[in-house]
């Protein structure tokens, strides 16, 4: 591969993390949502968590993960452990 494709490959994963980045306020304010609210539904929070996780498999948003899988544990430890395993096997 020339060095003018792999620095366009760089380039254009550099721009999409930086656009995620962009969109991490909305998720902060929606983590911060589900926990200040108490929120039960789990289909919100999981909803969320896959969301993050996908991120996370980025490197980005570990924080919000794993500050809303804590709040989760209290709500469905058992889902909570399925989303700790999914979150490992990505580091």
């Amino acid at each position: 591969m020339s060095d003018k494709a792999l620095n366009d490959i760089k380039q254009i994963i550099t721009q999409f993390n930086e656009s995620i980045k962009q969109h991490l306020p909305l998720l902060e304010s929606e983590v911060n949502t589900l926990i200040s609210s108490k929120t039960t539904n789990r289909n919100a929070i999981e909803h969320c968590l896959d969301t993050l996780l996908s991120l996370t498999m980025h490197g980005i948003a570990d924080n919000l993960f794993i500050r809303l899988l804590n709040y989760y544990k209290t709500v469905d430890s058992e889902g909570a452990g399925f989303y700790w395993n999914e979150y490992d096997k990505g580091e």
